[in-house]
């Protein structure tokens, strides 16, 4: 966008600028000819604007109203009187933003059909563990390729998703900011129970979760690579593999295979360590 203003503000300038708003008294003013050229086509960056703009000939010199000009331009004009200048300021510009790769931990909707979606990032160098993503009710979200539907998709506690958002960001923990775009990648399991055994193994570790009744995942394996996200407590401080002990409290997301066997391995994405462990 800076480009644009830039190479536009140098074609405004070779044709003159004026003010519709009348900025001193009568005696300031020198009467002039002027004329209206309405063959005269006025473009930007060779694009015509939304609105035509019609220059004034005065004397040869082609020039257009300020403010036409700096809405055509997407910028703000105002008239200071105090100082009897014209202040130009850019209008709305792009937002900054961030993608990541994330596990949605909850979500809630508001009055006005607003998402309040926390998120778990997936990235090792992410600077926010979880970040609060305010989800338009407008926004398009984009549901998992595989996914034919037509349906809108719903976002839901376990999706991995990837999000866009803005990094105008609130100061508090976890941080809260506008989702740009959100893509749904799959749907991940998710378990929260006790640790009833840990085992090395040659790619990092393997936990077997307690038994609970009426769950066909129950006593579930999960094995911990090297990728495997842990964290620990409400704001997901950094975690290691060797905090994870037989007796250890855990919230678990898996997946997205699983063997039938009995019980059903799976490879767990992220590991949060809850209450004790998380203390240790």
């Amino acid at each position: 966008m800076k480009k644009m203003l830039k190479s536009v503000a140098i074609a405004a300038v070779s044709i003159g600028l004026i003010s519709t708003t009348a900025i001193a008294s009568s005696a300031d003013w020198t009467e002039v000819k002027a004329l209206f050229n309405n063959k005269m086509k006025v473009t930007i960056n060779g694009q015509a604007p939304d609105s035509p703009l019609t220059p004034l000939m005065v004397d040869g010199v082609a020039y257009l109203p300020v403010r036409d000009m700096g809405e055509a331009l997407g910028m703000n004009v105002n008239w200071n009187e105090q100082e009897y200048r014209i202040e130009i300021e850019n209008g709305q510009e792009e937002a900054i933003t961030e993608t990541i790769t994330a596990i949605i931990l909850d979500v809630k909707t508001g009055n006005n059909g607003d998402q309040m979606v926390e998120v778990l990032s997936l990235g090792a160098d992410s600077p926010y563990p979880v970040i609060r993503l305010i989800v338009p009710s407008d926004l398009t979200i984009k549901g998992p390729e595989s996914d034919d539907s037509q349906e809108k998709p719903e976002l839901k506690p376990g999706m991995k998703i990837e999000a866009a958002y803005s990094l105008a960001m609130t100061r508090s923990l976890p941080p809260q900011t506008r989702a740009e775009s959100v893509r749904i990648i799959h749907e991940l399991g998710l378990v929260e129970g006790i640790v009833q055994s840990v085992q090395s193994t040659d790619h990092g570790l393997s936990i077997k979760m307690d038994e609970q009744e009426n769950d066909p995942t129950s006593g579930i394996i999960l094995h911990i690579a090297e990728d495997t996200v842990i964290r620990s407590g409400p704001l997901a401080d950094p975690a290691t593999a060797d905090q994870i002990k037989e007796g250890a409290k855990i919230k678990a997301y898996y997946g997205p295979i699983m063997t039938m066997s009995l019980p059903p391995q799976s490879p767990a994405q992220a590991i949060i360590l809850l209450d004790d462990a998380a203390a240790e």
